[in-house]
């Protein structure tokens, strides 16, 4: 196992050199900085194109479902609005309910007081005011109703609105605005 030892005599000048290629390092660090930034930004780009594509398929997902429970709102509105008009309801009901008392009381104040031969058309409350609409023969039965409503106790005043003769049956239409006492006294049994 001899080992050979190969040994060049001959002068540098005419000797074959393997070619390599040098570079400098003020070329190589500014392209390896180059290649690593291009790199960083192919991974960026690809990171954002998969997101993007992710958050497509969400939307269209999302409108999908969105479409599917249309008419799930659709329903939700209709009930909402006849919840509203069932809780009118309800609360014309209670209110109706509450001022039943007071109504029997002032009918049966103004049944009492009503002179013969009149008749009522309509009665009607505006705020704290009773519009009675009437028909009678005389006009001095008119202002013995006027008279007997603005005793009583529940009526504050009496005014006579507007009064007209008609003439198909020779009788009068009369408007009576009664105000109604706001502090009335209390039913039997403590209501109001």
């Amino acid at each position: 196992m001899i080992e050979r030892i190969e040994i060049n005599l001959l002068p540098a000048t005419y000797r074959i050199h393997k070619k390599t290629i040098k570079l400098k390092r003020s070329v190589v660090y500014p392209l390896l900085i180059v290649v690593f930034m291009g790199f960083c930004a192919f991974i960026a780009t690809f990171n954002i194109d998969s997101r993007v594509s992710q958050l497509k398929s969400d939307i269209r997902r999302t409108d999908e479902s969105i479409k599917k429970n249309m008419s799930i709102k659709d329903e939700i509105a209709k009930i909402k609005e006849n919840r509203q008009e069932v809780e009118s309801k309800i609360a014309a009901l209670e209110k109706i309910n509450i001022d039943r008392a007071e109504w029997v009381r002032l009918m049966e104040v103004i049944c009492r007081k009503m002179p013969e031969f009149t008749w009522l058309v309509s009665c009607e409350q505006k705020d704290s005011v009773l519009v009675v609409e009437g028909r009678t023969f005389s006009l001095q039965q008119v202002a013995d109703l006027m008279t007997g409503l603005s005793g009583g106790p529940s009526i504050k005043s009496v005014e006579l609105s507007g009064i007209e003769e008609k003439d198909e049956a020779k009788t009068f239409s009369f408007t009576v605005s009664c105000k109604l006492n706001s502090k009335r006294e209390p039913l039997q049994g403590g209501k109001k």
